[in-house]
């Protein structure tokens, strides 16, 4: 190699050296200010699969441990893909049948499948609950297995647990950094699907993510690159990990109008079976535009005429007793106090004919 060759070499490896040298030290100092690699629910890789038409679903039959620095809990998946024991479409005889739609609270995130309020209202009221619930679901989500495989099952009365997440990620394509669900806009009175299939995460986003849960440094980039997407199309940052779908008719005017749309539909699948519909909810981890607050949003439920039950308000429950530290889950206690609070709504309203009569349906 000649004197010029080697000298464009060690040049090379000086730049080389010299980025090297940078990006460990960006990583170190990151570090120091307190930042550290993205966290992914452990959820995710072992329990979830791709799907078409919700973005991600279950894998049935998957079984196994979810372990996390607050909690370790065994999930099983059933053949439907729920996180259920079996439960056939017909409803066994004799046997009142609750339908419960919802995400992370309802499926039980940190705690046993037989510790969820889905399991002590069947201890409670000797009923059949169909927890149909799956970790990170919006209403959108909801509504869409509602409609392709919930209305296969017969149900007496059918809850929605709804997280103050939701109103905001109605209204993306891609949540979770990099896991894409199709959504709604309004188009004049009707409710439009977009962006079905649900599009499959690109190799290079595949690689951020990985980097992402390793790197400080390269967590950081991700978070300034969806603040500047979304600073350049109007809408909320980066912290919900969360963009916009694209271009195309905006979803509604209000910031509950779209949330309200969909639980409309779900209202109507309900009424179509002549059973009643009930909104469980909790502000946890609200997201929607900035000005729009949680109880601005539980009153226009009611104006709707929405059964709601906003079950953190209530007394008796307490944050201290009630939440995982450090999770913001409900933990068992929580979900016992939730299951009393359904169960006193229940029989108060005469939801089911064993609690009187069907005046609501």
């Amino acid at each position: 190699m000649n004197t010029r060759g080697r000298s464009r070499l060690f040049n090379l490896a000086l730049v080389v050296a010299s980025i090297a040298t940078a990006l460990v030290l960006s990583e170190i100092v990151l570090r120091l200010m307190g930042w550290t690699p993205m966290y992914v629910s452990p959820e995710r890789d072992r329990f979830w699969r791709y799907d078409p038409l919700l973005g991600w679903a279950h894998l049935p039959e998957q079984q196994g441990v979810m372990e996390t620095q607050q909690f370790r809990i065994s999930v099983r998946i059933n053949h439907r893909g729920l996180r259920d024991r079996e439960h056939s479409y017909k409803r066994p005889s004799g046997i009142e049948r609750i339908l419960l739609l919802g995400d992370s609270f309802a499926w039980g995130y940190g705690v046993e499948a037989e510790e969820r309020f889905s399991r002590s209202l069947e201890s409670s009221m000797g009923v059949e609950v169909i927890n149909a619930a799956v970790s990170g679901y919006s209403t959108d989500q909801e509504l869409l297995w509602l409609r392709s495989e919930g209305v296969r099952y017969e149900f007496d009365l059918m809850i929605l647990a709804l997280a103050g997440n939701d109103i905001g990620d109605n209204q993306r394509q891609l949540v979770h950094t990099i896991y894409y669900k199709p959504r709604f806009v309004s188009d004049g009175n009707q409710l439009v699907l977009q962006g079905y299939p649900a599009p499959r995460t690109s190799g290079p986003g595949r690689v951020a993510y990985w980097l992402s849960q390793r790197s400080a440094l390269a967590f950081f980039l991700v978070q300034r690159y969806f603040e500047l997407r979304s600073s350049f199309q109007g809408i909320g940052g980066p912290s919900q990990q969360a963009e916009a779908a694209g271009d195309g008719p905006e979803t509604t005017s209000g910031p509950f109008d779209l949330t309200i749309a969909l639980l409309a539909e779900m209202r109507t699948i309900a009424e179509s079976r002549d059973v009643p519909f009930v909104i469980v909810s909790t502000q946890r981890w609200w997201n929607a535009p900035a000005g729009a607050t949680y109880q601005d949003f539980i009153a226009a439920l009611r104006a709707e005429r929405y059964l709601v039950l906003d079950v953190e308000t209530l007394p008796g429950f307490s944050t201290e007793a009630m939440v995982i530290p450090g999770d913001g889950h409900w933990n068992s206690a929580g979900h016992e106090f939730v299951a009393e609070q359904i169960q006193t709504l229940i029989e108060t309203q005469q939801l089911l004919h064993a609690s009187g009569s069907a005046a609501l349906r």
